[in-house]
């Protein structure tokens, strides 16, 4: 009599199990078929901001290939090889996995299709580079997941979408992703104007009323100074009275009092525009408050806000920091980077004004 046939298992069972033993014989768990999909895939992280690629082997952290990694994780022979390779190839700034996979070192971003660069691998830029912090402290991390092919120009892998200063395109769109792309994203509008308003999948969000983007989702505590740069820095307004004209934005910390009493503190930023009535800077709080500062030809400093109320206003230059006084109020502006070229913040201000 057959072995299997003394088992109290039922037969059905025994089926079930004869299955499972057959696929996992042949390297196929149906336990857990996402996990050992990931396994086969050679590519695995050991500790967080370290991947390790069986094909080679290589360990990477966010400085590239590890010498020191991969001798821990795959000992010392793997180590003199990976040294030797790197002493005879000149060092770059991305580096390709053997499941497909590019990581760009400067973008802090892998991308599961390798060189097109246009599908990201969330799971694999967050195990090497961690998830996004936010911050616009460099510009890796402020464009991390973003394209940017043009000045400009900005677009986004993750929705397959482009944007310039008037929002969504539809033929940016088509020209860097595709007519599937395009199509998707005029499904999206139904017949509407693209939003003022829209987020990224980097978890960025940008207002064109503003001209602004933020790092910080819908908080708008975190001004993006690279994106905002990137997308409205070099390009004119839709509308409105005043256009960029080639300006830069500069991040900085401003404070707001009437009578003493402080009625905002926080962060803000400085754009040079001009209008009809020649350049102005624009200095843009974060609760949406917007000041403009002229000095007419000939004249004194105006300052405005967005009512078009006027008042003259007395500038006080303090070095580092500047501060604008009129009526009962005061702005005390602190740039988060001084003048490059040494000199204080009025300097910059009456150059920025063409004086």
């Amino acid at each position: 009599m057959a072995a299997w046939m003394l088992h109290p298992y039922k037969p059905s069972v025994l089926i079930g199990l004869l299955s499972a033993g057959l696929l996992t014989s042949i390297g196929l768990n149906p336990l857990f078929p996402a996990a050992r999909a990931e396994a086969q895939s050679g590519i695995n992280s050991p500790a967080p901001g370290v991947l390790c690629d069986q094909a080679g082997p290589t360990c990477y952290d966010r400085q590239g290939p590890s010498i020191g990694l991969t001798q821990t994780y795959f000992g010392v022979s793997a180590a003199n090889r990976l040294s030797a390779e790197l002493r005879n190839r000149p060092q770059t700034n991305d580096f390709r996995l053997s499941n497909g996979a590019v990581c760009d070192l400067r973008a802090a971003t892998c991308w599961s299709d390798g060189w097109q660069r246009s599908k990201l691998a969330p799971r694999l830029t967050q195990q090497l580079f961690g998830a996004p912090q936010g911050s616009n402290t460099a510009t890796g991390n402020a464009l991390q997941g973003l394209q940017t092919p043009q000045s400009g120009v900005v677009c986004d892998p993750g929705g397959q979408l482009c944007y310039d200063q008037a929002g969504v395109s539809l033929g940016l769109t088509r020209e860097y992703f595709g007519t599937y792309a395009e199509q998707t994203a005029l499904r999206n509008l139904a017949g509407q104007a693209p939003p003022r308003q829209f987020r990224l999948s980097n978890g960025s969000t940008c207002d064109l009323n503003a001209r602004t983007c933020w790092s910080d989702n819908w908080n708008r505590q975190q001004v993006n100074v690279a994106l905002s740069n990137q997308l409205f820095g070099g390009g004119n307004s839709s509308g409105g009275n005043s256009s960029a004209s080639g300006s830069q934005i500069r991040a900085a910390q401003c404070r707001m009092t009437r009578w003493f009493k402080t009625l905002y503190n926080g962060n803000c930023e400085l754009r040079e525009t001009s209008s009809n009535q020649g350049r102005l800077l624009e200095v843009n709080l974060q609760d949406g408050t917007l000041y403009s500062i002229s000095r007419p030809r000939g004249g004194s400093y105006q300052i405005s806000d967005r009512n078009g109320t006027t008042w003259p206003v007395q500038v006080n230059d303090q070095g580092r920091t500047i501060s604008f006084n009129w009526s009962d109020r005061a702005l005390t502006v602190t740039p988060q980077v001084a003048p490059s070229n040494g000199g204080s913040l009025l300097q910059l201000i009456n150059t920025l004004l063409g004086y």
